[in-house]
């Protein structure tokens, strides 16, 4: 559900090259300097560890109808390391639970309404997955899944500054074509990210807040069971960068905690 692009290997410090800055301030309109406004937004200008939340909606869309699904809880851990030479690696950790319409408990046994079948949920841990990024193209290394043959694209507008906010959109296509089967699945994910302009422009601002908004366009998730049933799967999510596990939402860490207590217990240690 993440994709990602990223920020200056300088910024990781508190050394910034000449040309990024105006007068003090990062200057985050500036194309040249696209991916690295990216790691601040999306992550931080140094190695500390940081979180986001997302909470939202799954639907299905069955000849043009669209109906509810399940709330989703999605939480993630990442942190940077910077590689030299105008690179740097993200390791993530992610989690994602369901949760039922009317009662937000946890969604284990699924009636889907589509086939009318009940489908088991498992919740795997949160595991390490290392992706590469280059401050002058963005993401170039991808963790890659068993099984799968993945075709990949990206697009990362340029920062929009509205008022006191900058805003940033990115959005990636995935084919993933499961080689058991011969079946090919497509994602297509869409994000916005806002942030305030004045802590993003300042260069001693290791931790820049962030909110963001999420819509995804897929077929359907294996985990559907749904056979060869035409239609479409749909998210709606929004949430926040946060600092700290805490900050992250008490629903959001009963869950993980219930379910995968070693994994949350040392994010770090998580991480590895």
């Amino acid at each position: 559900m993440i994709d990602r692009r990223l920020f200056l290997a300088g910024l990781a410090g508190t050394a910034v090259t000449a040309h990024a800055r105006r007068g003090g301030a990062l200057a985050v309109e500036d194309p040249a300097q696209l991916h690295r406004v990216y790691r601040r937004i999306r992550y931080a200008g140094d190695d500390r560890l940081v979180f986001w939340w997302m909470k939202g909606r799954r639907y299905g869309i069955v000849d043009n109808v669209m109906t509810p699904f399940f709330d989703m809880n999605v939480g993630s851990m990442h942190r940077c390391r910077d590689l030299g030479g105008e690179r740097y690696e993200v390791v993530t950790a992610s989690s994602l639970y369901f949760t039922d319409l009317a009662s937000g408990e946890l969604v284990e046994n699924w009636a889907n309404p589509v086939t009318g079948r009940t489908v088991r949920f498992n919740y795997p841990a949160p595991r390490p997955a290392v992706s590469v990024y280059s401050y002058g193209e963005g993401v170039v290394v991808e963790p890659e899944m068993p099984g799968m043959r993945l075709e990949r694209r990206h697009v990362t507008s340029p920062v929009e500054v509205q008022g006191a906010d900058a805003w940033l959109h990115e959005e990636s296509w995935v084919i993933a074509d499961v080689l058991a089967t011969g079946r090919k699945m497509k994602v297509h994910d869409m994000y916005s990210y806002v942030c305030p302009l004045a802590a993003l422009r300042d260069p001693a601002v290791q931790f820049v807040p962030a909110v963001e908004h999420f819509n995804d366009y897929n077929d359907w998730s294996p985990r559907f069971e749904m056979g060869d049933r035409p239609g479409t799967s749909v998210a709606r999510c929004s949430g926040r960068k946060v600092a700290t596990l805490d900050g992250m939402p008490d629903g959001f860490l009963r869950l993980a905690r219930r379910l995968h207590p070693e994994a949350f217990r040392d994010p770090a240690k998580t991480l590895g």
